[in-house]
């Protein structure tokens, strides 16, 4: 599989990060390349800064990014599939060895109230339908200044998709007389984040 080269941008944005010590954002639209994103931009943090927490929160609604957070159940699926002969048997996974390397903390949504006081390198947030602002704010609050937040958007083509997501939580609010429920937090996240300086030219 050909690699494309990391746009230089990517990097100045997180040495800015780290020497201010904020906190970076990056949203990765579709499904192919996110565990490659994920690889790749944990490594440009931790090289940039070796002293950099390299721990990272996990958060999802119910079922990983197609991986298990069991590392016994990773290893018997390995061998399975080079039973199988779709996997070569010395062959490494670069994501595969990210999981199992790594101090990573898998966590629900619905329970990101016991990550509270916790600290982070990294946050990675999928299933953008299960957010709140309350959970929004409560996983990137866990994060350390020069770390970073990556926002999975599987599923979709493109950023304007957001607009007409159904939100889990709009489901509360439907009724018999009121079907539709207009989504202001995906409208206003969307704006937020087109208003964010440190996103200038990296849109």
């Amino acid at each position: 599989m050909s690699r494309k080269q990391i746009d230089s941008r990517i990097g100045a944005l997180i040495d800015n990060a780290v020497q201010e010590k904020k906190r970076s954002f990056f949203v990765v639209v579709g499904d192919q390349q996110a565990k490659d994103v994920i690889v790749n931009l944990h490594f440009i943090m931790s090289r940039k800064n070796i002293k950099q927490n390299k721990s990272v929160l996990w958060a999802y609604k119910n079922k990983l990014l197609g991986f298990t957070s069991h590392r016994k159940k990773r290893e018997a699926k390995i061998k399975k599939e080079i039973k199988k002969g779709i996997r070569e048997a010395n062959s490494e996974d670069a994501f595969e060895l990210f999981v199992s390397l790594h101090n990573i903390r898998y966590t629900y949504y619905k329970e990101t109230d016991k990550i509270l006081g916790q600290t982070f390198g990294m946050c990675i947030l999928q299933d953008f339908e299960a957010i709140t602002p309350n959970i929004l704010a409560r996983t990137i609050e866990t994060v350390e200044g020069g770390g970073m937040v990556i926002m999975l958007l599987k599923g979709m083509n493109s950023l304007k998709q957001l607009y007409n997501l159904s939100m889990d939580v709009h489901s509360r609010y439907r009724t018999e007389a009121h079907h539709d429920v207009v989504a202001r937090f995906n409208e206003r996240f969307l704006l937020s984040l087109g208003s964010c300086e440190s996103l200038s030219g990296h849109r």
